[in-house]
């Protein structure tokens, strides 16, 4: 698991005015609230007092207050008040946490949990601008949204999305009973992933659901699909043209609530039956191809993705998954890999916290230690 990476934490409708919302990534617990100007907030969930949880408290006139001693806390991750002490005492400096950058993009709560300042920040990937022309008119999108949690490491979960290979063996209804082979072109890399294009056979047409078979000639041309990634909030964009002009685009983020479960966000938009009674045929699809997605994910060997290129037979047809994994394992020399065994051990006995940009300008008197990675921080 990578910090100083942006993360969707939860829809823009999960954290409502007044309401903590308590939520898990990277292993840790992190509280969203909104303040009074009605901005989401995103602090570390253990309070600097004596551990309590501020996701499982209240917020009080746009601060989030402890379950356990009601300590509140503001939107730079201050504590402001102790109840105990009353409002004239003096509220020591160590009473804070960390308090991270939060963005709202797609309808997604998105959080940088790292310390990096924000002109070296990777940015969030801003090339599906589908979400918003489909959330304000329907007649040229119609628009499905998808948000599940599936027992399965991130990076299995990931490059199982973004391979080109697998729906001929995985999916029954748009990918089995056709040619396998590829055409393959060459990946186009960019700073922080990749992209491809591919061209192939449309699955046979008795397959199809009946929705799909409504909208496209029984005979018909190759399927064009472009797939791109970034490692990014674990992000991919896919982009499936069918020969008479049916299409519908993928977008989805990726979240690890630990290094054994995962938090999937997503949004397809269509150009086809674009009005909302057609919606749950087409969620009901996506659901199904989701279902056969994740018992493939769960059952690899191992759970984790090798610690080197060399640790699995990676072969031309594997375009995407290879640059994916290069990507981890260069941030992970750079310092932003999590150590989840040290972790674990040092979070027996320690409230452990991604440090923040406010933590990063002032590394001084913080309760929570900052958590672990595999290789000494150098960042670039």
């Amino acid at each position: 698991m990578l910090i100083n990476n942006w993360y969707v934490a939860a829809t823009e409708d999960d954290v409502k005015v007044g309401q903590p919302c308590r939520v898990k990534m990277l292993g840790l617990w992190f509280a969203l609230f909104r303040n009074k100007a009605n901005e989401v907030i995103c602090v570390n969930d253990t309070c600097s007092h004596r551990g309590g949880s501020l996701g499982l408290g209240k917020v009080n006139d746009g601060r989030i207050a402890c379950s356990y001693h009601g300590w509140e806390y503001n939107s730079r991750g201050r504590c402001t008040r102790i109840p105990a002490l009353g409002d004239e005492v003096k509220i020591p400096k160590r009473a804070r946490v960390d308090c991270y950058p939060v963005e709202i993009r797609y309808g997604w709560i998105w959080v940088f949990l790292g310390d990096l300042p924000e002109d070296e920040r990777p940015p969030i990937p801003d090339n599906y601008p589908y979400y918003d022309e489909a959330m304000k008119s329907r007649e040229k999108w119609g628009i499905v949204h998808l948000n599940y949690e599936v027992q399965c490491n991130w990076a299995r979960s990931e490059e199982n999305s973004i391979d080109g290979s697998h729906p001929s063996f995985v999916h029954a209804s748009f990918g089995s009973k056709r040619d396998p082979k590829l055409m393959l072109v060459e990946p186009v890399a960019h700073e922080w992933g990749s992209s491809t294009y591919r061209e192939r056979p449309p699955a046979e047409y008795r397959n199809l659901s009946e929705m799909t078979k409504s909208v496209i000639d029984e005979k018909r041309g190759n399927n064009k699909a472009y797939t791109w990634f970034s490692i990014v909030g674990i992000s991919h964009l896919i982009d499936i043209k069918r020969s008479n002009g049916v299409r519908h685009i993928t977008f989805a983020a990726r979240t690890p609530i630990d290094q054994d479960n995962t938090r999937i966000f997503s949004h397809q938009v269509r150009n086809f039956l674009t009005g909302p009674e057609h919606d749950e045929e087409r969620l009901q699809g996506r659901m199904k191809a989701a279902a056969e997605d994740t018992v493939v994910s769960q059952n690899v060997n191992p759970r984790y993705l090798p610690r080197t290129m060399s640790g699995e037979l990676l072969v031309a047809s594997d375009q995407n998954e290879a640059p994916f994994r290069q990507l981890i394992y260069k941030l992970a020399r750079r310092g932003w890999e999590i150590d989840i065994d040290e972790a674990a051990r040092q979070g027996r006995y320690n409230a452990l916290a991604i440090p923040c940009p406010l933590r990063r300008e002032n590394p001084k008197n913080w309760i929570a230690k900052p958590i672990p990675t595999t290789n000494p921080r150098r960042d670039e």
